[in-house]
């Protein structure tokens, strides 16, 4: 099983992520979850996941910011990446 944490700094975005998507069904196990970039980081180290689902922006570390510092600890580890903006460009 994959072990999925998500990053987001809207509540209402992680609980329906939580709760929406059959986890198990997918071969995932949600192992946890973060408000922010920084809280992200420290969670990351901790609990190690193969699949993380992450908002660009949030307060204290970004998303992108998050992903930069992290990409050295597992290279195997994948990330999603959410954004409710329009130009796409701003994630690439």
């Amino acid at each position: 099983m994959y072990k999925v944490l998500i990053i987001d700094d809207e509540v209402f975005i992680r609980e329906g992520m939580k709760q929406i998507i059959p986890w198990k069904e997918l071969g995932c196990e949600f192992i946890g979850e973060a408000q922010n970039g920084e809280e992200g980081v420290e969670k990351i180290v901790k609990l190690m996941p193969d699949i993380i689902i992450s908002d660009i922006r949030m307060p204290k570390k970004s998303g992108l910011e998050m992903i930069d510092e992290i990409k050295s600890i597992n290279k195997n580890m994948q990330v999603i990446i959410l954004t409710g903006f329009r130009e796409f460009e701003y994630a690439q």
